[in-house]
Order: C-alpha cells, then structure tokens, then sequence
C-alpha cells in the first residue's frame, strides 16, 4: 500500500516572469534572473516525462518567492499544469491537524496531554497494556501504539463516480462509492473492541509514549478528537482558523464537493491515469489544495517558528515545533526526529539540509514541503503522478528537489 511506501522514507528522506502569486512583500526584491535560470532546469527536468504534472513553490517569511507549474493536469484534454491546479496532497495534510490541534488546545477545548478517552462515545484501550492510558500527544507523535492494519486501507480510498474519464484505472484496494462514512464510523470500525474491522493487532506490544511507529489510524483518530472537542466537523475547523485567515480560497478535503474545476488528474504512470476517489480517512491524506495556496500556509509556519505567526499564539507555536522525541524514541535508524506531527530532518530526499515539514505519497501523488530553520526559506513540490510503477519517477523527483536546494543557496 502507499503508506507503506511513505513509512520507509519517512524522517529519512524527510519563476521566469513576474508570479501572479507572489506577494507584494516581495515585490520590491528581482529574483527574475534566479527565476529563470530555475524555469530552465525544471523545464529539463520535466522533458523527462516521468512526471505528468507537477508544481513547485519557494517562500520565505515575506511570502511566496517563486511559484509555478510544469506539465499536465489532464493529459487527454492538453491541460496544463500551473501553480494554481489543485490536487490531493496526501500526508501533508496531517499538519493541519497539527496546527488545529494546538488551536484547539489554544481555544480551551482541549489539552494535548488529556487520555483521548476523555472525548471519545466509545472506549480506545491497548490490549497489552490496559492499565496505560493512551494521550492526545501519544497520537500527535506516532507514539500511541495504534498501528495500520490492512483494513484501514481496504476501507478508506472512495470510487468518486464524477468526472472520470473512460479510460481510467481503479487501484485494486479502491471501493464503492457508497462506502463512503462519518469519520466517527470509520475509526470505530477500527479500533473499537466490537468494531467490524477490530483486530487486537492493530495495537503493538509497545507502552504508550514509548516508541515512534508512524500511523495514518493514530492521525485520523487525533482529527476526531478535535472534532468532538469543539463541536464541529474537522474540517469546518480547520477552515475557519486556518484556511479562511491565509485567504486558501482554493483549498479543501476530499470529502468535499468541487466548485471548481482546476482539479488534477492523478496519473498511476505517464500514460495511465486513475479514478477520481476520496477518502474515509480524509484529515490524514485527503487536503486538496494548489502550490500558491499551499505556499501562503507554509509562509506562515515560518512566521509561527520565528515568533511572527498569527494563526496560533507563540506558545503553542512552540509546542507545535518543538522536538517531541529523544533518539532513543525514534529509533536510531532514522535521521531527525518529530514536533506535533512535523519531522525534523536532517536530509529529506540525501540532501544535507536541517529541515521541519512532511512529505506525502498516495495513489497518484508524491508530495513535499519543509522549510529551513535557519535561513526560512520553504519549499513546496506536488506531483501527479505515482512513483511505484514507475522507476524513473522518483529519481526525477529527486531531481526537482535538488534543484530547488541550489536555488534556496544562490536566494541566501
């Protein structure tokens, strides 16, 4: 499964003219001769076709630096790729339950270190270890003991019957689209003692709080707490303090009606492209947005670390960031450590860069955004195409990645 994939390179890992996005802050400095000169390498790039589609975007404190697209958002209607296409952008998306999360915790409706079963209508207990109470923080640093089993995967990717073309593919774990079901339901389904996936190995022989063990159940689950807590749908939420303030007009989940139509296609390999679907466990992996939205968000963590954030207070800014987990924890095997559900890397994709963000990987998609703590400049890269079928797609992304480290130097 993809997030199997994601797991192994987790924490390891980790334009020519003028932007229509960029921001007036930056404005008054000339960056077209960078900007060109890096228009031309990721064109280069790009003439690889591995990627169907992709968009990059640099940003500092000030707002965005550089923002564009390269190639194709549908390849059987010719259309391209800019910095304004939106499209699922998997893992990333647990940031904003990060950020939501300290919001509500800022907002008095919560505290990070209260048992989760203090929210939850049905009880969540490790069966090896009864008497250990597992945390909202447990949760928010893949330390809760709560794994993925294949059912979380069997049940969560949703056949969106609207706007397929006739040629495209369903990944073999996809389901109907009357599967499709409340949050609640889902996690209930999974890890509740009587639910109807319930499996006892779900929960590892781990303490809660002990070790890291990355979980897309244990992040889903985090954004129902949030739900329950403040009384409203996550989404709904995370909207109105986070997307609605940086003006992310073009951003939503999955679960989620389309008003607009600048959504891309999500290839399975250069010339095989997939089902629209959604995503019953949308708050880990179902955002949608584009690089010009997701750079206002980005621009502001940065803020948020340097002390200058606005959608959270410098305290929780701090707790947002700051490292969670000792090595030990971690594991040795993996170089950086986590925040609130932010890796801290010491070289995400072999580069030597000390950088705080997620990467993301689903059907379809290969995503990242990191910021440098120590020259703030972010880097965005979403792409639309899978990297399991495809050998070359993952080395190109490398690529484009590297390219934007290069550019970052000469900026500084």
């Amino acid at each position: 499964m993809k997030k199997s994939i994601l797991i192994i390179f987790l924490l390891s890992i980790a334009i020519s003219c003028k932007q229509k996005t960029e921001s007036k802050s930056n404005e008054s400095k000339d960056y077209t001769i960078l900007n060109d000169s890096l228009n031309l390498e990721l064109n280069t790039i790009y003439k690889q076709k591995s990627i169907v589609g992709f968009s990059v975007a640099v940003v500092n404190d000030k707002g965005t630096i550089y923002d564009k697209g390269f190639g194709y958002s549908d390849l059987e209607k010719q259309e391209k790729y800019s910095s304004e296409t939106t499209q699922k952008i998997a893992s990333i998306a647990k940031t904003l339950i990060a950020v939501s999360l300290l919001k509500a915790q800022e907002l008095g409706k919560l505290n990070i270190d209260d048992p989760i079963n203090k929210y939850l209508p049905f009880k969540v207990v490790n069966p090896n270890h009864p008497e250990n109470q597992i945390t909202i923080r447990h949760l928010a640093t893949h330390t809760s003991t709560i794994g993925d089993i294949d059912a979380f995967f069997l049940n969560s990717y949703v056949i969106d019957t609207i706007g397929n073309s006739k040629n495209a593919i369903p990944y073999d774990y996809f389901i109907k689209a009357d599967s499709k079901m409340p949050l609640i339901d889902f996690i209930k389904n999974l890890i509740e003692e009587n639910g109807k996936w319930y499996s006892s190995e779900v929960f590892s022989k781990n303490i809660p709080g002990e070790k890291f063990q990355y979980s897309n159940t244990a992040s889903t689950l985090c954004a129902l707490i949030i739900q329950i807590a403040t009384d409203e749908p996550y989404e709904q939420f995370a909207r109105k303090y986070i997307l609605k303030p940086l003006k992310m007009s073009s951003s939503r989940w999955s679960n989620e009606r389309n008003t607009g139509k600048s959504d891309s296609r999500h290839y399975i390999d250069n010339e095989r492209v997939t089902v629209n679907y959604s995503t019953n466990s949308y708050p880990e992996n179902g955002f949608i947005t584009s690089s010009s939205d997701l750079a206002k968000y980005l621009s502001e963590l940065i803020n948020g670390y340097s002390g200058k954030g606005t959608i959270l207070n410098k305290e929780n800014y701090n707790e947002l960031f700051k490292k969670q987990l000792s090595q030990e924890q971690i594991g040795k095997e993996r170089n950086g450590t986590l925040g609130i559900f932010f890796e801290h890397t010491n070289g995400f994709m072999g580069d030597s860069t000390i950088s705080i963000g997620h990467n993301g990987s689903d059907p379809g998609t290969l995503t990242a955004m990191y910021f440098n703590p120590k020259t703030l400049i972010g880097k965005i890269v979403l792409t639309n195409t899978d990297f399991d079928f495809d050998e070359s797609v993952m080395p190109e992304f490398k690529e484009i990645w590297a390219e934007l480290g290069k550019y970052e130097k000469r900026l500084n």
